[in-house]
């Protein structure tokens, strides 16, 4: 769980960016994201957990993960696959604010 002094001030910097990056669609996702209790601040997560956050389907999910990283609100890596050869996939983490440090 984000403590809630984080997830205020992460909401905040959403809500400065709104317009541009930012779509309000994908500011109520991202609000509703942060208000998960399993979200541990330090942990990567795929594109599928933004997805049932937002009870989004996958492409909607993508699009609004990438306006939240053009907005420096997530962290993005490409990882590959073990399973299928060649073929990677994308983890995103929350950027936490300047001065916050995650605690476990």
């Amino acid at each position: 769980m984000i403590p809630s002094g984080i997830r205020l001030r992460l909401i905040d910097q959403a809500t400065d960016q709104l317009g541009a990056p930012i779509s309000p669609a994908t500011l109520s996702v991202f609000v509703r994201h942060l208000r998960r209790h399993d979200l541990d601040v330090c942990e990567w997560h795929r594109c599928d957990d933004i997805a049932t956050s937002g009870a989004l389907t996958h492409h909607q999910a993508r699009s609004a993960v990438h306006q939240l990283v053009s907005g420096g609100l997530l962290d993005r890596r490409v990882v590959p696959r073990r399973r299928r050869g060649d073929r990677q996939h994308v983890e995103y983490r929350l950027v936490l604010p300047q001065g916050q440090e995650a605690s476990r």
